[in-house]
């Protein structure tokens, strides 16, 4: 098929300027190549298509019909191809990103808008969700996703990095006592918000003196793969749970939720933004990857660093 519409476009620009010299000139090919697309055209449907002379052509009445139809198939393509370069000269469309749920915090919130307000004609569709999404079925033109990333088949690009740290309504540290030591969680018998699947705790000292703490959660009675009902349980005063701080910061300006053990945090955990290998450098999602990148540095990478 691809040959053919190749050939079909060699024969619109001969039909069009009435000589093979001409449609070469135009189309940027020699003469003989223009000729040997349409004897091969000619050939493909067993018909003549122009009468050749020394000094002129003429098309044939097969010819004459097929010229108005490739006409119009260049007509088409020319005009696509001046639309998307419209388009990437003045973004538009709509762009689908699928990103954690701790990303609705207001610093993130606040960089999509400031997106939108720069690129006014482009629409953002976002996904809040912990799954990890294959971009190849889900249909999303970006995805930002945290932990582990090198085994990913996408292009990826880290964005910043940070820790998970615990954090609970002071009612609830007030019901069942101070917590010192990472021990003391399970000596007082805490109550546990946790996403589903995860059952073990390990923390990490921020003295720099290496010291590990691990442990498994067993008093837990709501599970969930979102951040914000974490969250919402937690102010509460349903449990202790893991939240960058960057999600909680008005909560713990307003006082509503405390750090529990502010020396200790989870690993380190990278934040990445991944997506297909064949969204070109003019694409949205390109747009929006270098839009967000000049924006984190702006504001000193927005992370959710909290040690």
């Amino acid at each position: 098929m691809l040959p053919k519409l190749k050939s079909l476009a060699v024969f619109a620009k001969v039909a069009e300027t009435g000589s093979f010299s001409a449609a070469a000139n135009v189309l940027g090919i020699s003469a003989p190549v223009v000729s040997q697309h349409i004897s091969q055209l000619e050939k493909t449907l067993d018909t003549a298509l122009i009468y050749r002379s020394t000094r002129s052509l003429i098309l044939t009445a097969a010819g004459q019909r097929l010229s108005m139809h490739a006409q119009n198939m260049l007509d088409a393509a020319e005009t696509g191809l001046e639309e998307l370069e419209t388009v990437m000269n003045s973004p538009c469309g709509k762009l689908s990103i699928a990103v954690p749920s701790f990303l609705a915090s207001p610093k993130f919130t606040a960089i999509f808008a400031e997106f939108m307000d720069k690129y006014p004609d482009i629409e953002l569709e976002i996904s809040y969700s912990i799954d990890r999404h294959n971009l190849n079925e889900s249909g999303y033109d970006l995805a930002i996703q945290a932990g582990d990333l090198s085994d990913s088949n996408f292009m990826v690009r880290k964005l910043t990095e940070g820790y998970g740290c615990l954090y609970a309504a002071p009612d609830l540290i007030e019901k069942y006592g101070m917590v010192k030591v990472p021990q003391d969680m399970f000596d007082l018998d805490y109550p546990f918000i946790c996403e589903i699947g995860w059952t073990d705790m390990v923390l990490h000292k921020t003295d720099g003196s290496g010291e590990t703490f691990k442990g498994q959660v067993r008093n837990s009675r709501f599970w969930c793969d979102n951040g914000e009902a974490k969250k919402q349980m937690a102010l509460l005063g349903r449990g202790l749970t893991w939240l960058p701080e960057m999600y909680v910061e008005q909560e713990l300006l307003t006082g509503k939720l405390v750090r529990v053990l502010p020396n200790w945090t989870s690993e380190l955990i990278g934040v990445y933004a991944v997506w297909p290998r064949n969204a070109g450098s003019r694409s949205l999602t390109r747009l929006f990857l270098n839009f967000l990148g000049e924006t984190l540095l702006a504001k000193g990478k927005t992370s959710i660093k909290a040690a």
